[in-house]
């Protein structure tokens, strides 16, 4: 698929369920209690996200401990890049591939989150295209991405630092200072791939860093899903034919991630 055709294939609808009034109503709210459930991608009962939330260890016994530790295994043990299916992942999906970009990994973290009980939901915005740069070109001039809210200590704590794995951050950020360059191979120039449970850390959505790189909030969604189904005009939504067809350079897009890694 060139260039071009995946321009056209992100132009095309999938065609997914509205959920019910009711469900929409609860995703305006910012009670912590409507942040619990699983859904059909935040699948938290399934036997792989509910071993591997068991088998995360916290170094202390409060909450913010906790949602360190899920932090930690979803930074370190989920590698950036990208599956097949794109978008289209549920949280057990990720587990499986051991791969994952903002929406999955978002997904990963908001689930194991749930399944130690601790409050969650991804934040749905748009962000740059140039943060991929030397990894993989879109098409569309910025991205569909979702960081994710935990509820800690009565507030809402935002990040997304666990998006991009330890490696290929400590060999991206240093090749952006060099090139003068504010985002590109996965990260931002100021980012940061750390959090205390307290302040907002952001590996690519950095909107702590004063120049622009976002030019819409979509908002909170139940989940990736039906962020798809129901977002006005997101860049990013394409078909099961053309999810299918992102797998066939899903591949070489990795390898560039994978290149980066080791320094190339």
């Amino acid at each position: 698929m060139n260039k071009r055709d995946f321009v056209l294939a992100a132009m095309a609808l999938t065609v997914l369920p509205v959920l019910p009034s009711t469900a929409r109503e609860a995703m305006k709210s910012d009670d912590p209690a409507d942040y619990l459930h699983a859904t059909r991608y935040l699948n938290f009962r399934h036997p792989r996200v509910r071993d591997a939330a068991a088998s995360i260890r916290p170094t202390g016994t409060t909450e913010r401990d906790t949602a360190r530790a899920v932090f930690a295994f979803v930074r370190d043990e989920i590698r950036f890049g990208f599956a097949g299916g794109f978008w289209n992942n549920t949280a057990a999906d990720v587990l499986k591939d051991l791969r994952g970009y903002c929406n999955t990994k978002s997904t990963l973290f908001v689930a194991l989150m749930r399944a130690r009980g601790i409050p969650a939901r991804q934040v749905f915005v748009d962000i740059h295209a140039s943060v991929l740069d030397g990894i993989i070109s879109p098409g569309t001039p910025y991205v569909d991405h979702s960081y994710s809210e935990v509820f800690l200590d009565g507030a809402w704590r935002a990040t997304d630092a666990y998006i991009v794995d330890p490696t290929l951050f400590a060999a991206a950020q240093p090749r952006l200072e060099k090139e003068n360059r504010l985002m590109g191979y996965g990260v931002h120039v100021t980012g940061t791939n750390t959090w205390d449970g307290i302040a907002p850390s952001f590996s690519q959505y950095n909107i702590l860093d004063d120049r622009a790189i976002s030019t819409r909030t979509f908002g909170v969604f139940e989940d990736v899903g039906d962020f798809y189904a129901t977002a006005k005009d997101p860049w990013n939504r394409l078909n099961g034919i053309a999810r299918t067809a992102f797998g066939l350079f899903a591949g070489s897009a990795n390898e560039r991630v994978d290149a980066l890694r080791r320094g190339g």
